[in-house]
Parts: structure tokens; sequence; C-alpha cells
């Protein structure tokens, strides 16, 4: 069946629900992720710290040398921060633009931001492509500014890095469970969750 492999906007009559997550309703489930986030902070912290120190052998002198901690930095650092969630979002967003040529929708939650394609369905490849880009390329770029800005300007590069990539548990999650999923399936994005229908 062709819809099964490419983004439709109409919901095949024979679609059976078999997942659904939704974070707005479901609170329990919003906590785990946040508790997740905080394994994920020190492993991929760890990880991104380890690569950097590798590459950068002369970084301690560098940030001895150069390290500030007055209040313009703290600034400079949250809008870095903030800057960071737009981005990820954004690329969420060119994904879902590049596989169903429609707007995507982004929005705010409190503590969570979103990009999501409502009332489009789309074939597991390429949802786990747009649920994992921006962990995947973040990660990539985050690591090519390490190697090549300057120090502490790299330093911010991998807060940044580990930030994104911690700030992904969502994505992860939501990965995980698709790739478990052993029929074929299409994904419907709302935003504040996700719904897996199962095709025959």
């Amino acid at each position: 069946m062709k819809m099964r492999f490419q983004a439709t906007n109409v919901r095949p009559e024979n679609a059976v629900l078999v997942y659904s997550l939704n974070l707005k309703k479901n609170k329990a489930a919003a906590w785990a992720m946040n508790g997740a986030s905080i394994p994920l902070l020190f492993l991929f912290g760890g990880l991104f710290l380890a690569y950097f120190l590798l590459i950068r052998p002369d970084i301690w002198t560098g940030m001895l040398a150069t390290s500030n901690t007055d209040l313009l930095s703290l600034i400079v650092l949250i809008a870095v921060f903030a800057a960071m969630i737009v981005v990820h979002e954004l690329v969420h967003g060119v994904f879902f633009w590049i596989f169903t040529r429609s707007r995507p929708v982004f929005g705010l939650r409190g503590w969570y931001a979103f990009a999501a394609a409502p009332g489009w369905f789309l074939p597991r490849g390429q949802y786990l492509i747009i649920t994992l880009a921006p962990f995947v390329t973040l990660s990539l770029l985050g690591m090519l500014l390490m190697a090549i800005l300057p120090v502490m300007t790299a330093a911010t590069a991998l807060i940044m890095t580990a930030f994104n990539a911690t700030s992904s548990v969502g994505d992860l999650w939501i990965a995980f469970r698709l790739v478990g999923q052993r029929r074929p399936v299409i994904v419907e994005d709302l935003g504040d969750g996700v719904n897996f229908y199962s095709l025959p």
C-alpha cells in the first residue's frame, strides 16, 4: 500500500492505534522524562567532555586563563540555552516540511517546546529521521565547533551540545518505542504527544 511509504494527511481506514503518549495529559510520563534527563546529562556530558579533552588537550590551561563568571557571561549562556531550544525545534520542523511539504506547527508548553505536523501520518522511517534529526545533526555540529572554535567559545559549544543531547530524552524514547514496533506503523505527531497506528 503506497501510503505506508510516504506521508499522508488521510488516516488509512485499517489503521489501528497501538501506542499513544500525551505529555499534557500524562503527567507521570512527563515527570519520568524529566527524571531520565538527569542520568542522561551525566552520560552525554561525560562523553562529549571526553571527546573535547581528546581533541583539545590544552583546554584546561586556556579555560583557566580566560575564565569569566561575571553577570554578562551568565546572561549570554542563558541566551544560548534558549537559542539551542529554538534551533532544536527548527530542525524537527525542517524535516517535517521535507516529508509533508506542509508548514509545521511550533509551540511552548511550560517546560518543553515542540514542533509538530498535526493531521499528517508519517511512516516509521520518515518519523525516525524527524525525531532523531536534532540529536544527530546538532551533536555532529557541536563536535565540529568544539574542534575549531577558540577555547572559551568551544567550551560553550560543549555545554550546548550536551544540553541538546540531554533535552532529546523524549525524542530518544519515541525512537526506541517506534523501532520496537514489529508491524508497519504510521505516526501522527500532535506536539504534546504522538500516536502510533499499526497497518496490516
